[in-house]
């Protein structure tokens, strides 16, 4: 009989995310699932999903110190009742840990949210019979049990990382470590999942702060500093947690690295989780082309919105000489199959490299860093306009326009 050697994989796929397996990871942390509450076929789906990265760089050999990240992962997977809790109904949750010396990211925990919306916990508790009300095997038990099976695994995933702390902290913190580590994942967040939503507890030492000038020379580091590394956090919103971002530059260095990495910076706070925006209750996807001054250009726009019609998490992104994913806050109000959408104002002024000052080469922004956009929804379509009054088009031939138009179509099942 022939003996064939048992090949380990060198990649392990948690949560839609492609892995690297080491000796190292594999003998740190221990994965805790809890994927019993995750949604079934047919079972409602939440359109979000939300991502911790624990950065080990937070990590203190003092116990009392580690209770304030402690504190934030916990809170971040609140599941109490989708309307009281950090987590929707049915909500896939990952934690990941950033390795301190920035050499990989490795999975903690992978599970579901086990709450479930305030309609189908109604619906569920009218199904209980008396008898099994009286046993404890009523909807109330079944939930009560599910919330503590999903905290007791958080909990267990974090005591991972309490009980080696004093072996964390001794290791040096490396400038940029936290950036190598997110390099090293690939693709962060599977769309199949929800809308990313990530949650980065860490200090964020990810360059030298006291080398800023300004607002422009610090977003102008942002900027090369995601193009260098690469990071792609698929389009999601952002948060910083355990970060002090004091002054002005710091936090514009932030933003402009998030965004560079087709994020949106969307909170920064220094001792807990900052304020998050509110879960979408509708997404749709729209794909075509948009008239770039006589140029056909292909263009994506995905529209997520919350119950008051607030965009979150939307994005419209367009291919020229190279991809570029912009964010778009607005308002999208719906009356019957037709939607109006209106943004904030403040579109593309995102990529300036000064937010409080006129750029000196507008032709190099996407799309010309215009600051505004209208659209309307109807039927499986949707029309509308980018503009600023400050900008004109200009294209080949002479061409001129005071906008870009478009005209695209919703796609189903493609997520984005």
């Amino acid at each position: 009989m022939t003996l064939v050697p048992h090949i380990l994989p060198s990649c392990l796929l948690v949560a839609g995310l492609l892995m690297p397996v080491s000796g190292h990871a594999a003998t740190g942390y221990e994965v805790v699932r809890q994927e019993q509450t995750c949604p079934r076929a047919g079972e409602p789906r939440s359109l979000r999903q939300t991502v911790v990265v624990l950065d080990e760089a937070i990590v203190s050999g003092e116990a009392q110190a580690n209770q304030r990240w402690t504190r934030m992962v916990v809170e971040a997977a609140d599941a109490r009742e989708a309307s009281l809790g950090t987590l929707g109904a049915r909500e896939r949750f990952t934690v990941m840990v950033a390795r301190r010396d920035g050499s990989e990211l490795v999975p903690l925990f992978v599970g579901c949210s086990p709450n479930l919306s305030h309609e189908e916990a109604q619906a569920a508790g009218k199904a209980d019979s008396l008898f099994d009300t009286f046993i404890g095997t009523g909807q109330a038990a079944k939930g009560k049990a599910a919330r503590e099976g999903f905290a007791s695994g958080i909990a267990r995933a974090v005591a991972q990382v309490q009980k080696r702390a004093a072996e964390i902290a001794a290791v040096p913190v490396p400038t940029g470590g936290l950036l190598g580590a997110l390099q090293t994942a690939g693709r962060l967040a599977d769309l199949n999942h929800g809308l990313p939503r990530f949650l980065l507890v860490t200090p964020f030492q990810v360059t030298d702060r006291s080398s800023f000038k300004d607002v422009g020379s610090a977003r102008e580091r942002g900027f090369q500093l995601a193009e260098k590394t690469g990071i792609d956090f698929g389009r999601a919103e952002v948060y910083l947690a355990g970060a002090t971002l004091g002054d002005a530059p710091s936090l514009e260095f932030a933003r402009a690295l998030v965004l560079g990495a087709k994020g949106s910076l969307a909170g920064v706070r220094s001792d807990g989780l900052p304020r998050l925006l509110a879960e979408p209750v509708s997404s749709r996807v729209y794909a075509g082309f948009i008239d770039y001054v006589g140029q056909r250009t292909p263009l994506q726009v995905r529209l997520a919105a919350t119950a008051q019609g607030d965009l979150v998490n939307a994005w419209v992104e367009t291919t020229l000489s190279r991809t570029t994913a912009t964010p778009l806050d607005g308002k999208m109000l719906c009356k019957g199959e037709t939607c109006e959408l209106r943004g904030d104002g403040r579109f593309a002024l995102a990529w300036f490299p000064d937010p409080q000052a006129e750029p000196a080469e507008r032709g190099k922004l996407p799309f010309g860093g215009a600051r505004n956009v209208e659209m309307t929804l109807k039927a499986g379509a949707a029309s509308g306009r980018i503009f600023d009054p400050k900008v004109i088009f200009s294209g080949e031939n002479g061409l001129r326009r005071e906008d870009l138009r478009f005209d695209i179509q919703r796609v189903e099942d493609r997520p984005f």
